[in-house]
């Protein structure tokens, strides 16, 4: 599993003072960023380097607490399926004692840059991907 902690900031609330929904994904996402460069394959050398792009398919989530600002947050990134040209990633958003606040399941394919057809998931994603499975 790749783990990283951040907490929740103001622009991550709602006027309640609480996580808003859609911003479990994008902490989700920036833990995923986070795994992608500790694997050598950032985003930022995917898009201007590579002849491939990874995108996201499909995306869901469940909410079991909420989180509020200033909360310190743990997000567990694990590979829970990993095929031919796509791969599964669940995140885990836990608070200091462990307890899972929201879970997101993202599905990404490796597409062509060239043809956006489908391709063979890069081996270096591949492997990364089997380190955390």
């Amino acid at each position: 599993m790749f783990e990283t902690k951040t907490n929740i900031k103001l622009h991550d609330t709602d006027a309640a003072g609480v996580v808003f929904f859609v911003n479990y994904f994008r902490i989700a996402h920036t833990a995923y960023e986070a795994f992608l460069k500790s694997i050598g394959c950032g985003l930022d050398y995917v898009i201007r380097h590579s002849d491939y792009l990874i995108l996201i398919a499909h995306a869901e989530a469940d909410y079991e607490r909420a989180f509020q600002l200033g909360d310190v947050i743990t997000i567990g990134l694990k590979a829970t399926r990993i095929g031919q040209s796509s791969f599964e990633i669940t995140s885990e958003i836990r608070d200091k004692a462990g307890n899972v606040g929201a879970t997101v399941r993202t599905i990404h394919v490796a597409v062509s840059k060239k043809t956006a057809g489908k391709i063979a998931l890069p081996d270096k994603i591949r492997t990364g991907l089997e380190s955390i499975s």
